[in-house]
């Protein structure tokens, strides 16, 4: 007769020490270490996730497959190695457990967010009718051909965002939000084209990068061509993320994207006017990887060249407190500056969402709580994109997204 008691135990104890490793995972990218250091850091909590259950069923190996075949108590007898990493793992499920399914609350958009629309694009096809290719190598283009692999296709939403507050001539304001483009080749350069053709084609008053634009110098030619053409009455606003750190002199970067006209929010702080008199205050955040940020700098309107050194006033509330951050991570300190609205991505969604789980893997130290979408923490709402693009080339029920942000008081 089937006993399930061990059995039981066994998946309790495995859901443990997977938690407890995934929430290493999750934490070790939010620490700000260079980047090998953390990779190195990642293959081994997930070498360890495995080869410690393996060595440990290897050394009771007697004890644990007659608990498992043939006794129908909860736990094992004689089995001294098990034991303690039972006892470790069942804790590490009770502790890190309940906070996990309450982050599945998350999920579910707030009421923040008035309505939301789609549309799927298979960009491989688009450009295979046009004969053109989206993925630049064979790797990527091997890897794109997986069944369900979404890296090659895009959505492109139109969000209406209610404002938590009130303010002057700031309703029906629209914001494209992209990030996460990772030049890296291998997309092409039709890809990304192909992106920022649906980006300007939402018309947004104001384009929002937040992070990763670049990741080997290689492709810094791309940037004149592709980010070149991202045009809006308000201009483009950008901060760098942690892979644009893989540039060694990352003042090449920020030299050619100043000299399109777009706005450093990581070095210095923006105020913009609109047409119809509302006042929007840009700040940036780009830690733990860069702390560029020039305090108390504000410039207005951007052509490179310092306007003055002013003190906004954050309490005035004629003014739209728009934060830019690489990492949603950064959504304590948009809260600490009561700031109204929070741009971020570096996440990628988690890459893979399981159906009714949402994500599991999340470079961030709330874990896949604020992997993408809307979120409200008073008084901030926060905007997390999945991005366009990244280094690993899966992404399940996970689309790459282009967003416009509409508005509302």
């Amino acid at each position: 007769m089937f006993d399930y008691q061990p059995w039981a135990t066994s998946f309790a104890t495995c859901v443990g020490n997977c938690g407890f490793w995934l929430y290493c995972f999750n934490r070790v990218n939010a620490l700000g270490l260079p980047r090998q250091t953390t990779k190195r850091f990642e293959k081994l909590f997930v070498f360890l996730c495995f080869a410690i259950p393996c060595l440990i069923f290897a050394l009771d190996r007697v004890a644990l497959t007659h608990w498992l075949a043939q006794s129908s108590a909860w736990w094992p007898e004689s089995a001294p190695v098990f034991t303690p990493w039972g006892i470790f793992c069942l804790t590490s499920a009770a502790i890190l457990g309940p906070p996990w399914l309450e982050s599945r609350r998350w999920i579910w958009p707030p009421d923040n967010l008035l309505s939301a629309q789609a549309e799927s694009f298979n960009v491989a096809a688009e450009l295979k009718q046009r004969g053109h290719r989206a993925t630049g190598t064979r790797r990527t283009d091997l890897l794109h051909r997986f069944p369900g692999n979404e890296i090659t296709c895009l959505e492109v939403n139109r969000k209406q965002l209610q404002l938590p507050r009130p303010i002057a001539g700031i309703n029906g304001l629209k914001i494209g939000h992209i990030s996460d483009l990772h030049f890296t080749g291998h997309y092409t350069l039709e890809f990304y084209h192909f992106i920022i053709d649906q980006l300007l084609a939402l018309q947004p008053d104001l384009i929002v990068i937040s992070g990763d634009i670049i990741d080997y110098p290689r492709c810094l030619p791309w940037i004149e061509p592709l980010l070149g053409r991202l045009h809006a009455p308000l201009g483009c606003t950008y901060v760098l993320g942690n892979h644009d750190k893989r540039i060694v002199n990352v003042c090449e970067v920020t030299r050619r994207l100043a000299t399109l006209g777009h706005f450093d929010a990581g070095r210095a702080d923006q105020l913009l006017t609109l047409p119809g008199g509302g006042r929007i205050y840009v700040t940036g955040n780009e830690r733990p990887w860069f702390q560029r940020h020039e305090a108390k700098l504000l410039l207005e309107p951007f052509d490179g060249t310092p306007s003055g050194v002013l003190e906004p006033d954050k309490k005035d509330a004629n003014i739209l407190r728009l934060g830019l951050s690489h990492s949603p991570d950064q959504i304590v300190w948009a809260r600490h500056r009561k700031l109204d609205l929070l741009l971020a991505g570096h996440t990628h969604g988690g890459q893979v969402r399981l159906p009714g789980l949402g994500p599991l893997v999340s470079p961030s130290r709330f874990g896949s709580r604020f992997a993408s979408g809307v979120f409200y923490r008073a008084p901030v709402l926060m905007h997390v994109s999945r991005g366009i693009s990244g280094t690993h080339a899966f992404r399940w029920r996970c689309l790459p997204e282009v967003s416009l942000l509409s508005l509302r008081c």
